[in-house]
């Protein structure tokens, strides 16, 4: 969070000097970003609660989304960025596809893919 709070405190990261690929790369980063976060928060909840997956999928989704709202804001004070309400999209979509991953991919994963996350305590 303190990764993404402070990348927002930039005037403007230009990826590539090409419009649609700057385009295109920035929200990848914004959809892996909140992936990552996803990850993070459930890997939290996995490691310190006893609640069901459920409800540790539904909090880590919950979170992300209200940090990625609380960013797009935050870029309001920032000179020269604004917040918007696409770049929460992008944002929730990449921790929606953590939500799939949990409950819907898991179990096509490679088992060395698995061992690893399960080593990290991630899945």
């Amino acid at each position: 969070m303190g990764l993404i709070f402070f990348l927002s405190s930039f005037h403007k990261l230009q990826a590539s000097p090409v419009g649609w690929q700057d385009f295109f790369i920035r929200k990848t980063i914004h959809f892996l970003e909140y992936l990552i976060l996803f990850l993070l928060f459930y890997r939290g909840f996995r490691n310190t609660t006893k609640i069901s997956k459920i409800k540790m999928v539904g909090y880590s989704f919950l979170l992300s989304l209200v940090y990625a709202i609380s960013d797009e804001y935050h870029q309001t004070f920032v000179s020269g960025r604004t917040g918007k309400l696409f770049d929460v999209g992008v944002d929730s979509a990449g921790s929606l596809f953590g939500v799939i991953l949990i409950i819907k991919l898991k179990p096509y994963l490679p088992s060395r893919l698995i061992r690893l996350l399960g080593k990290l305590k991630i899945i």
